[in-house]
């Protein structure tokens, strides 16, 4: 495995090492780095990644936490410091682990079998697996739908659509600019197939689009009453639903 060390005092980056290889000496280090401006460099001429990072925060220019936001790191990172208010900001990274220094052997021997369980854990996810993970993260949202007007057909963009309301039996899709059309989707498969940033669905027969909401308030029963445009069309957030409303209008 090969490891890159982040330290600015040379006699603990020395220590750091030594503990390496006790741990398992056919571990490498691939380099010591001792600033931001030295950590940047490294990263831009470098011809090896590291599979793991031991990182001390506090640098002799900065924190190892400017570094990782200018390399946009993604590796997992063990970090050593002795100022453990740093721990939030550290585990909102790719920390392994977060030790506090005077360091010895048994704290990092601890997370390293840390690191190795995590890393087995990744590497038992197969290919299918893999391959769903990506489709997930690529996901692209319906933005057009073929509607029936009279004896001829039109497609609506969703930039055009307010919200999407169910109402005996029938699916609509109310308009900004007014007016109403049938739409062939449920609204449980509306749901899924519209952009969380722009939908949202606030009770089992109606979504709401973001750009519609005029005004809302309180309702009995610890609920939501939305007033939408362009028609001030009401409809009632369930009381399940409220605090993911909430936090789906605040992102």
């Amino acid at each position: 495995m090969k490891i890159l060390i982040i330290e600015d005092e040379r006699r603990t980056a020395d220590l750091i090492a030594r503990l390496i290889k006790q741990f398992d000496n056919s571990y490498s280090v691939l380099g010591v780095i001792d600033s931001v401006e030295n950590g940047v460099n490294w990263f831009i001429r470098k011809t090896e990644i590291p599979d793991l990072i031991l990182a001390d925060i506090q640098l002799t220019d900065g924190t190892s936490f400017d570094l990782f936001d200018q390399v946009n790191l993604e590796l997992p990172v063990i970090f050593i410091t002795a100022y453990n208010e740093f721990a939030l900001n550290a585990f909102r990274l790719n920390s392994i682990d977060y030790l506090l220094k005077p360091l010895n052997f048994g704290d990092l021997k601890k997370a390293f079998d840390k690191f190795i369980r995590t890393r087995e854990a990744y590497q038992k996810v197969n290919l299918k697996e893999y391959n769903q993970i990506i489709s997930n993260t690529r996901k692209t949202f319906k933005r057009r739908f073929l509607v029936k007007s009279g004896n001829h057909y039109k497609y609506l963009s969703t930039d055009e659509i307010a919200y999407f309301l169910s109402e005996d039996g029938l699916v609509f899709a109310g308009l900004l600019k007014g007016g109403r059309s049938i739409v062939e989707n449920t609204i449980t498969e509306l749901s899924e197939l519209l952009d969380p940033e722009q939908f949202f669905q606030v009770n089992r027969n109606a979504i709401a689009g973001i750009k519609a909401i005029s005004k809302f308030s309180g309702y009995f029963n610890r609920r939501l009453i939305l007033q939408l445009l362009p028609d001030n069309q009401e409809v009632i957030v369930s009381r399940e639903r409220v605090q993911g409303f909430k936090e789906w209008l605040s992102k």
